[in-house]
């Protein structure tokens, strides 16, 4: 790819084990493994695309490990992003209960940047404790877009990723 005509950076919040790893190597890579070690700190990856009507875009993707020890390095971590996808487990109701946390971190350290809300592992149905209608008001009440994903079966992943780029573009340009 030639120079980008844009570079944007992407943080990927949420819970330990939300599943942010799984989802940035099914962009990525298009590589799903069943298990990750978890994300220490931060992992950065790249991923070089063309967006309809802005041309090549370089996105930087921080993926910020969701532990509570790392909660006093996020602003850091947050700092230049231009948005973020903040994804909880559609499995498990407690990462759905820490949303306002992430949230309320990343607008006190980058203040209306756009957010989309992902409910991930939207493909395990039997064991499902969040539905995606909560998701959904709970992305209104946040001023976010929302979308479920299955970073397994590769369920809106691009759609996600792109989702978001779109609309960073839309407000940077």
């Amino acid at each position: 790819m030639s120079e980008p005509n844009y570079i944007v950076k992407i943080c990927l919040l949420g819970e330990a084990a939300v599943g942010k790893t799984s989802l940035v190597y099914r962009f990525v890579q298009n590589t799903f493994r069943d298990s990750y070690k978890s994300t220490l700190g931060v992992n950065l990856l790249k991923k070089d695309l063309t967006i309809g009507g802005y041309g090549e875009v370089s996105a930087q993707i921080w993926d910020l490990g969701g532990q509570e020890s790392f909660r006093s390095l996020r602003k850091l971590y947050l700092e230049g992003a231009n948005g973020a996808l903040v994804i909880y487990d559609m499995t498990n109701r407690k990462t759905f209960d820490k949303l306002d946390d992430w949230v309320d971190s990343f607008k006190e350290a980058r203040g209306q940047q756009p957010l989309l809300l992902i409910g991930n592992k939207a493909d395990l149905k039997n064991k499902i404790e969040v539905e995606e209608e909560e998701g959904k008001s709970f992305a209104e009440k946040n001023n976010m877009d929302f979308i479920i994903t299955s970073a397994k079966t590769g369920l809106n992943v691009e759609e996600a990723f792109k989702d978001l780029i779109k609309t960073i573009l839309d407000k940077i340009s």
